[in-house]
């Protein structure tokens, strides 16, 4: 190579590492650029945004609107219930009960969502049965502390149907005699079935109607805080609570669905048999479970 080549050679070469300097140079400045502009952007929605407390004060109804604010509950979910009454159940008429002179009944409600204030319900069961020496309440022993505390307010409201202000002065009345214990509700397209362990259990067949496919509904019944009870019957009633024994089948069964609120008029407090004076003139309540 001539010396002219050589130096003609190292002066591209050295135009070539320029070039490489500049796009280096301009890459970098250009990284520089898009990191300031995101933090110069985070920064900006920082001091946007406001605090917690601050979000909390802002909106103090977001509590309420959700169903969370204190005192405030909603349940909604499956009302499983049984009688000794013959099918249907006359009480649910708005008659006397019939084949007896009286309607004993055995329920759970199954809360399939629901909250008391913060107090997530979802997935338990109460409720109760209501026999000739009083009612046997019960709640799901899978409820912890506040769950159970909870649900002893909503059952005074939903069974004992006192008024909201009495609630707490029931709730602490009555929760010596609750009885927590597993509760195992089922309901399907046919029949249903309530078990509760160391009280009692039922299955029903549901009632179908003409096409024999879909079952017999009866709706705004004169009883139950529902609005379509599906009429079904007994294969088998059986249940045990001190001196109170039933042993039946072929009685009355409903199935509906519920949904309740602390705004929800529960009625006049109920009473846990309903008829007219009974043999040996035992002086019985009209029918209200």
């Amino acid at each position: 190579m001539s010396t002219n080549e050589f130096y003609a050679d190292a002066a591209g070469m050295e135009r070539k590492a320029g070039w490489r300097s500049v796009a280096r140079l301009a890459l970098l400045l250009l990284l520089l650029g898009a990191l300031g502009v995101a933090v110069f952007a985070a920064f900006h929605l920082t001091l946007r945004r406001p605090s917690a407390d601050a979000r909390a004060s802002a909106s103090p109804a977001t509590g309420e609107a959700a169903g969370n604010a204190p005192g405030s509950w909603a349940i909604r979910g499956a009302l499983t219930e049984t009688c000794t009454c013959s099918v249907p159940c006359t009480c649910n008429f708005g008659e006397q009960p019939s084949p007896h002179s009286y309607c004993y009944p055995f329920y759970s409600y199954h809360i399939q969502k629901g909250n008391y204030g913060d107090v997530a319900l979802d997935d338990l069961h109460f409720g109760s049965a209501d026999l000739k020496s009083g009612r046997t309440m019960f709640i799901d022993e899978r409820a912890d502390e506040r769950q159970r505390a909870a649900l002893r307010l909503i059952l005074a409201r939903t069974i004992e149907r006192v008024s909201a202000e009495e609630a707490e002065a029931k709730a602490k009345e009555i929760a010596p005699r609750i009885l927590y214990a597993v509760v195992k509700q089922e309901y399907g397209e046919l029949s249903n079935h309530l078990e509760v362990a160391g009280l009692g259990q039922f299955s029903a067949n549901y009632l179908t109607g003409l096409d024999k496919t879909q079952p017999v509904v009866v709706r705004n019944n004169t009883t139950w805080r529902i609005r379509d009870a599906i009429k079904a019957k007994t294969t088998l009633y059986r249940i045990k609570a001190g001196k109170d024994v039933i042993e039946l089948k072929d009685t009355n069964s409903n199935q509906g669905e519920f949904e309740y609120t602390e705004k929800t008029d529960f009625g006049a407090p109920a009473r846990w048999n309903c008829g007219t004076p009974g043999a040996g003139g035992q002086n019985q309540q009209m029918c209200g479970h």
